[in-house]
């Protein structure tokens, strides 16, 4: 009796297993794949191309010696540095950290107030020093002495001169005197008329060419004197006929009357850029740099000879030491 119950119970059990098997098998949802996030493509946003840190030399008379140009060139490439020459200011000066100027730019410190990041130096006599203005030029009165020294060497009997303006009254025709000195010592001609030499002549005031004139004709009747020394103030193509065939020399590089001139005085300031340089890049502005005297242009040298160039240089160098003092001569 009880073999019908267990058959019955046997076949739910079946059924049950079967009906769990079908449903195991039926379709399971297929899992969506997740698509990760895409991060936002940044935009791209152009920059200005910066201008190259450059070097100017502006020097529309052509007044800078190859010396001083492979100075410069050679500072521009050791430093990074694009090197250019202006005769103009049409130029941008963006980027300009060092501009050497050797003449022409009139308007220094104005252009120098606008550019506050530019360092500017200046080889032209008188030029005001100022925060971003750098000076480089010789010092007056050792001009004068060297160019009483060159006098006297090229001189026929001592007789050397000067035609000289002085607003400053900083003994530059004593300075004269002592250069001629320095090499001749009592320099005193056998013939008439016999005086010490060298000798000065200034004016002060009516700086024109007439009256200018009048005093190179005065020298010449009273002195003989046969090397002249024409300060810039003096610089006229009437003062220079009067002494026609004598030899002349001036420190007046911008000079309409260059030619004219046997050689011309100034400031060697290959040296001196040597130093000055690296400061202004480093940013020390406002300073006053002291160029050794030189002969920037030479147009005789059967008058002025490598020799008397040699003796020059020497007597310069023992001046730029401060082993000579220009006002006072033994």
């Amino acid at each position: 009796m009880k073999k019908p119950h267990i058959l019955t119970i046997s076949s739910l059990l079946v059924i049950l297993i079967l009906l769990l098997g079908v449903s195991g098998c039926a379709d399971r949802p297929t899992p969506t794949p997740e698509v990760p996030a895409s991060s936002p493509t940044p935009e791209f946003t152009p920059t200005a191309t910066q201008a190259p840190s450059r070097i100017v030399l502006f020097d529309p008379a052509a007044q800078a010696n190859s010396a001083a140009v492979t100075v410069i060139n050679d500072f521009a490439v050791a430093n990074s540095l694009v090197f250019e020459t202006w005769t103009d200011l049409a130029g941008d000066l963006t980027g300009l950290k060092i501009m050497v100027v050797f003449s022409g730019l009139d308007n220094l410190a104005e252009v120098a107030a606008g550019n506050p990041q530019t360092q500017f130096i200046t080889t032209t006599q008188n030029a005001a020093p100022s925060a971003n203005i750098s000076t480089l030029a010789a010092n007056p009165v050792h001009l004068a002495f060297m160019a009483g020294y060159l006098a006297a060497m090229t001189s026929k009997e001592w007789r050397a001169g000067a035609l000289i303006s002085d607003p400053q009254n900083v003994g530059l025709a004593d300075a004269f005197t002592r250069g001629g000195e320095y090499l001749c010592g009592r320099c005193t001609p056998k013939l008439g008329p016999i005086l010490f030499y060298p000798v000065t002549y200034t004016l002060e005031g009516a700086n024109d060419a007439f009256a200018w004139r009048t005093l190179a004709q005065t020298m010449w009747s009273e002195t003989y004197a046969n090397s002249v020394y024409i300060d810039t103030a003096a610089d006229f193509t009437e003062v220079l006929d009067v002494f026609t065939d004598k030899v002349l020399f001036s420190s007046n590089l911008a000079s309409a009357n260059l030619a004219s001139y046997d050689a011309i005085l100034g400031g060697d300031v290959t040296s001196t850029l040597q130093t000055a340089l690296p400061e202004l890049l480093a940013g020390g502005g406002g300073k006053t740099y002291n160029a050794r005297v030189g002969l920037q242009v030479i147009n005789n040298p059967d008058v002025v000879s490598e020799a008397k160039q040699a003796r020059f240089n020497e007597a310069a160098q023992a001046l730029a030491d401060n082993m000579i003092i220009p006002l006072r001569v033994p």
